[in-house]
C-alpha cells in the first residue's frame, strides 16, 4: 500500500532511466533528438529545463509507441567563455596577468572541465532528462577534432573558406575576433562634439559632429553629401586634421546625411564599418590607431600612446578646446556595439581572419526550408530563418583566444599557407611547394569559433566522417528542439553545412519554444532578481511537478509564465494521481493484463472506458504536431474531471459494500453483484494503468512509482484500438446522469446551500426513458445531487418549487425555508450586473486595435474565452431567478 502522502523526494531519486535509454529497436523506425549541447561551464537554468523537458517528452512518447529512438547528449566547449571563467579563477588565485603560456592555461582549462564540467549533466539527471549518456560527445574530444579538422579543410578546398584582411567586430577585453551573431546593440547615453577642421589653405574651417573625437588619428577625409548646396563649393579643398599636421580632402559622398550633424562627417576607414566602405570607394588611406587591446597605438602622437581609447576621448577633447577646435557639445542617445561574452564596447578593426564564404552555403539552405524538405514549427519563425541568409555576409570563424579547436594551417619561412588535416600533411605539402624536405613550419595561433563545431553536430556526433551505421539510420531522421534566440547561430548552420557536407537535410522538423519569463511576463535576469532555480523547484515540489508544469504551460513559440504557483498546481495534479492509486489499492483493484473492456456490462465502467480511449486517441493527434500542452491537458481532463470526479464517485458505493468473494459473502451476494464488482475493480485498475503510462513521458518518477504499484512490468503506449464494443447507450446514461446531477448542482450552488444539504425533490417525467434512469440510480443521484427524491408528489407543491429542466424530465426542487427567495433575487441579479460590467471590461478589450496588435495569441483567445464563461454564468443565473420567480 502506497504511503498516505504524496512525498517526491522519498522516490525521485530512487530511479535512474540510463538503460531503457541505450536500449536499441534494431528493426524499429529510427527517431533521434539532438540535444543542444550546453556549455561545459553551465548550470541548469529555466530556459534549458523547458526545453530538456520538451524534447525528452517526446522522445519518451517515441519509445512507448515502439520507435528506435536515439536522444544523444553532449557538452560545446564554450571556447571564449569558458577561458575568461578559468583565466577569472586563476587570477583570483595569485597567478598573474601574461604569465601563463598556452599549454599551462590549456591544461587548467581541461582540469576544470574534468573537475566541474558534468554539473549540468547531473542537474538533467536530476530531472529525469533520459539522455543515452553512454553515447555523451564533447565538442573537444578526439572523434570531434577529427570531424572539425576534416570540415574544414574540406570547405578550404571547396574555397568556401578562406583567409582575408577585413573588417571585423573586435573585443578589447578578451582580444579576440567576434562574429556579427556575437554583437549586441545597446541603447547609451553618448555625447556628440563638434569639431573644428581647418582649411589648409585658407581662413576658415568646417565642423565636423562625431561621437568619437579619439579616432581623429585615424581621419583619411571628410565627406559631405554631393547633394548638400551648402558644401558644394568646399569639394576638393584640403583641411588639417585637428592635433595633427596632415591634410585630407574635402570628399562627395552619399554616406553624408545632410540632416545629421552638421552635414559633414568625418571618415576613419579602418575603424568604421560605414567609413570603410567609403574609404574603398575613395581609394582612402586605412590608418589603424588601435591595438588588439583598445589602446592608442604608434600611429598617434606620443601623448596619446598606450592610453585606453575611453580616457584618450577625454584628453582629445580637453587638447581641442584648449587649442580652440571644440565648436560645443550635446548630449545624445546612441547605439553602441557590445560583446554578448565580454560586455564591453566592441572596436571595428581590420585584420587576418577566417572566414566561410556563407553566401555561397545559403542558397541551398533557404530552398529547403522553401520545399518543405525542413518544417519549422511554429512555420512563423523560417520567416526570421529566411531574413537572416538573405542577408548573410561572410562568417568570420578564427579567434584570438586558445581553448578551442585549432585552425589546421601552417606557414612556411615566406608565409606560404598551407591547410591539412595534421602537421606531417602540412610537411608534405611544404616539401612539394619548396621543392626540399624539413621545411620549418609554424601552425596558425587562431582557434575556431565554437559554433563551427556545433554546427556539424548533426553528423558529427553519429562518427563522420566514417560511414558509420549510426550515421546512415539516424542522420536526417532527427528532431531539434531549441529557443528562437539561435536559430542563428546554430539551426541555420546547422542546415547550411550539413547540406553541403552531407548532401541531404539533417532534420525535417525544427521545434522552436518560447522563453520562460516570471510571472508578469518579464524576462528572467540575476539583476532583476526574479530568477527561479529549477534545481530548487525539484527540491521543494519534485522533479515530476516541474516537468508537469514546463509541459502543461508549452505550445510552440509561446512565452510562457512560471510562478511557484503554478508548479503546486502541478504537483497538487501529481498528487491526485497518487491518490486515485491508494483509491485502487485500498478498494483491492488490481491490474489484470488479460482484461477486456468489450466484455464489460457496468455503463460506468463502460463510460470510463470509453473517455480513457478518447484520451488516448486525442493525445495521438496533439503529439503527430508536438503539442505537450494539450497533451498534459487531455490527460488532466480525463484523470480529475472524467475518473476523478465522476467515474470514482459513481462506483464508490458498489465498491465499499463487501468484496463478494469470500465464501460467506458469495453464500449471500448475487453472482451479478460479484460480477458487476469484479467489473469495476477490473476497469478502476486497466484505466488507471492507462494513465500512469500516459503520464510516464511527462512525469517519469511518479509514473515508474505507481506503475510499480500497479504490477506494471514494463511501460508502453495504451492500445486502444482494439476496444470494438459499442459503448454508445452506456455514454448516453451516463451523460443523463451526469448533466442531472450537475444541475441540481448548479441551482444549489447559485443559492448558496451546501452540497451535502438533502433537498426534496419531485421528478415530473416526460418520458420514460429518464424515468426509468432517475428510478435505476435514485441511489447515486440521492448521494452525488444531495437530494431526496419524494414518492409522493402530493409532499411538494410544484408551483411552489425550483425546476431544473433535464433532457426527458424536469427536477422540481423544493428549497422551503433553507432560502429567502426574494432576498436571493436581489443577490443575483447584482451579481448578473458586475458579470455584465466584467464582460463589458472584456470586449472592450477585444475591440481596442492596439490590444489585439500587440497582445498574445494565447490571451486574446483568454479574453475571448472569458467571453464566453461570462455568458454561460449569466444564463445559469437567469435560469434560477426564473425558478425564484415561481416560488
Amino acid at each position: 500500500m502506497l504511503e498516505k502522502n504524496f512525498n517526491p523526494g522519498s522516490f525521485e531519486k530512487n530511479f535512474s532511466f540510463e538503460m531503457e535509454a541505450s536500449l536499441r529497436k534494431p528493426n524499429a523506425e529510427p527517431f533521434m533528438v539532438l540535444l543542444p549541447p550546453p556549455n561545459v561551464t553551465g548550470s541548469l537554468h529555466m530556459g534549458h529545463s523547458l526545453c530538456y523537458t520538451i524534447q525528452d517528452i517526446i522522445v519518451r512518447y517515441k519509445r512507448l509507441k515502439g520507435y528506435d529512438v536515439l536522444f544523444q547528449p553532449g557538452l560545446d566547449h564554450a571556447g571564449i567563455v569558458t577561458q575568461l571563467l578559468v583565466e577569472k579563477h586563476l587570477y583570483a588565485s595569485g597567478v598573474k596577468k601574461g604569465s601563463l603560456t598556452r599549454e599551462s592555461l590549456l591544461k587548467e582549462i581541461w582540469l576544470y572541465k574534468d573537475n566541474s564540467g558534468n554539473t549540468i549533466l547531473e542537474q538533467m539527471k536530476t530531472l529525469g532528462i533520459s539522455c543515452d549518456f553512454s553515447r555523451l560527445r564533447f565538442t573537444m574530444d578526439e572523434e570531434g577534432k577529427k570531424a572539425v579538422t576534416r570540415m574544414f579543410v574540406k570547405l578550404f578546398e571547396s574555397n568556401l573558406l578562406y583567409r582575408g584582411r577585413r573588417m571585423i567586430n573586435w573585443d578589447p577585453l578578451i582580444g579576440s575576433a567576434i562574429s556579427d551573431l556575437e554583437v549586441i546593440e545597446k541603447e547609451v547615453d553618448g555625447t556628440l562634439w563638434y569639431i573644428k577642421y581647418m582649411f589648409a589653405d585658407s581662413p576658415g574651417h568646417i565642423t565636423v559632429a562625431t561621437a568619437r573625437p579619439e579616432t581623429v588619428f585615424g581621419d583619411a577625409a571628410v565627406a559631405v553629401n554631393p547633394g548638400d548646396e551648402r558644401y558644394a563649393h568646399l569639394i576638393g579643398k584640403e583641411v588639417t586634421v585637428p592635433l595633427t599636421n596632415r591634410k585630407v580632402r574635402i570628399i562627395p559622398d552619399a554616406y553624408a546625411d545632410p540632416q545629421k550633424g552638421t552635414g559633414a562627417v568625418k571618415i576613419t576607414p579602418a575603424h568604421d564599418f560605414n567609413d570603410c566602405e567609403v574609404g574603398l570607394r575613395h581609394k582612402l588611406p586605412f590608418i589603424e590607431i588601435l591595438n588588439s587591446k583598445g589602446e592608442l597605438n604608434e600611429n598617434v602622437p606620443e601623448l596619446f600612446r598606450k592610453t585606453d581609447r575611453f580616457e584618450a576621448r577625454e584628453k582629445v577633447v580637453q587638447l581641442l578646446e584648449k587649442k580652440g577646435l571644440l565648436d560645443g557639445s550635446e548630449k545624445i542617445k546612441q547605439k553602441i556595439p557590445f560583446g554578448d561574452r565580454s560586455g564591453v564596447p566592441l572596436e571595428p578593426r581590420i585584420t587576418y581572419q577566417w572566414f566561410v564564404d556563407t553566401e555561397k552555403l545559403a542558397g541551398p539552405a533557404i530552398k529547403a526550408v522553401r520545399e518543405g524538405k525542413i518544417k519549422f514549427i511554429p512555420k512563423h519563425w523560417e520567416n526570421l530563418y529566411f531574413e537572416w541568409l538573405k542577408n548573410i555576409r561572410p562568417w568570420c570563424i578564427s579567434r584570438q583566444i586558445w581553448w578551442g579547436h585549432r585552425i589546421p594551417a601552417w606557414y612556411g619561412p615566406d608565409g606560404q599557407l598551407f591547410v591539412a588535416e595534421n602537421q606531417k600533411e602540412a610537411a608534405t605539402k611544404a616539401a612539394g611547394f619548396y621543392g626540399r624536405n624539413n621545411v620549418e613550419l609554424i601552425q596558425d595561433e587562431d582557434v575556431l569559433d565554437t559554433w563551427f563545431s556545433s554546427g556539424i553536430w548533426p553528423y558529427g556526433v553519429l562518427g563522420w566522417p566514417e560511414n558509420t551505421p549510426e550515421l546512415e539510420r539516424f542522420y536526417s531522421k532527427m528532431l531539434i528542439v531549441t529557443g528562437f534566440d539561435i536559430i542563428f547561430f546554430w539551426v541555420a548552420r546547422m542546415v547550411m553545412m550539413s547540406l553541403y557536407c552531407m548532401k541531404e537535410v539533417p532534420f525535417p522538423e525544427v521545434y522552436i519554444h518560447g522563453l520562460v519569463r516570471d510571472e508578469k511576463g518579464q524576462k528572467m535576469s540575476k539583476s532583476k532578481g526574479n530568477v527561479m532555480n529549477p534545481m530548487d523547484l525539484c527540491e521543494k515540489y519534485g522533479a515530476d511537478a516541474v516537468r508537469y508544469t514546463l509541459a502543461s504551460l508549452s505550445s510552440p513559440g509561446r512565452d510562457i509564465k512560471m510562478t511557484d504557483q503554478s508548479v503546486e498546481v502541478g504537483r497538487n495534479f501529481l498528487t491526485k494521481f497518487w491518490n486515485i492509486v491508494r483509491f485502487s489499492q485500498m478498494h483491492g483493484c488490481a491490474y489484470n493484463k488479460e482484461f477486456n473492456p468489450d466484455r464489460i456490462t457496468d455503463p460506468f465502467s463502460k463510460w470510463i472506458i470509453c473517455r480513457v480511449k478518447e484520451m488516448v486517441i486525442e493525445i495521438e493527434k496533439s503529439m503527430a504536431d508536438y503539442r505537450i500542452d494539450e497533451m498534459t491537458n487531455h490527460l488532466y481532463h480525463c484523470v480529475w474531471d472524467s475518473f476523478c470526479d465522476w467515474y470514482a464517485e459513481f462506483v464508490k458505493p458498489i465498491l465499499r459494500q463487501p468484496s463478494g468473494f469470500s465464501p460467506e459473502e458469495q453464500r449471500s451476494a448475487s453472482s451479478e453483484h460479484i460480477l458487476l464488482k469484479k467489473d469495476i475493480r477490473d476497469t478502476t485498475a486497466w484505466a488507471i494503468v492507462q494513465f500512469i503510462k500516459v503520464l510516464y513521458p511527462i512525469s517519469p518518477f511518479i509514473a515508474k512509482k505507481l506503475g510499480g504499484e500497479m504490477k506494471v512490468l514494463e511501460m508502453s503506449w495504451p492500445e486502444v484500438s482494439n476496444i470494438n464494443a459499442d459503448f454508445g447507450e452506456a455514454v448516453k446514461e451516463t451523460e443523463f446522469l451526469k448533466n442531472l446531477i450537475s444541475s441540481v448542482r448548479s441551482v444549489k450552488q447559485y443559492l448558496r446551500v451546501s452540497p451535502g444539504e438533502k433537498i426534496s425533490v419531485i421528478p415530473e417525467i416526460i418520458d420514460s426513458y429518464a424515468g426509468n434512469l432517475i428510478s435505476k440510480h435514485e441511489e447515486i443521484l440521492s448521494e452525488m445531487a444531495g437530494i431526496l427524491i419524494e414518492k409522493d408528489a402530493t409532499r411538494i407543491a410544484i408551483g411552489s418549487s425550483i425546476p431544473v429542466v433535464v433532457k426527458g424530465v424536469i427536477i422540481h426542487m423544493n428549497f422551503g425555508d433553507k432560502i429567502e427567495a426574494d432576498k436571493e433575487k436581489i443577490r443575483l441579479k447584482n451579481e448578473i450586473l458586475k458579470l455584465e460590467k466584467n464582460r463589458d471590461q472584456v470586449n472592450a478589450r477585444l475591440m481596442n486595435e492596439d490590444f489585439l496588435r500587440n497582445a498574445d495569441e494565447k490571451v486574446i483567445l483568454e479574453h475571448k474565452n472569458r467571453i464566453e464563461e461570462i455568458k454561460e454564468k449569466i444564463e445559469r443565473i437567469n435560469y434560477v431567478l426564473q425558478g425564484l420567480d415561481i416560488v
